[in-house]
């Protein structure tokens, strides 16, 4: 069995979030199983911000990620 590996480049569920007066981008995952993601948090106990990918270069469009993170909906829809 060969798993799927995931870019959160290529996923239609990445946004880009500009701040104004701030030289980075934040991106984030807007995917609509938000329940699993926050569970995933609560039971793991990560305290970092829910959906929070990474932050990027401004204008570039392009997510500082190799592969999606553990707790990706898509991951789990696969298993």
């Amino acid at each position: 069995m060969v798993k799927k590996v995931f870019k959160c480049s290529e996923c239609e569920h990445c946004r880009e979030f500009k701040r104004v007066g701030n030289a980075r981008s934040e991106f984030t995952c807007e995917h609509p199983d938000g329940d699993y993601i926050h569970k995933y948090f609560v039971t793991h106990r990560i305290q970092k911000m829910e959906r929070f990918l990474n932050y990027g270069k401004r204008y570039s469009h392009e997510v500082p990620l190799k592969i999606s993170p553990a707790w990706c909906p898509k991951k789990a829809e696969q298993s």
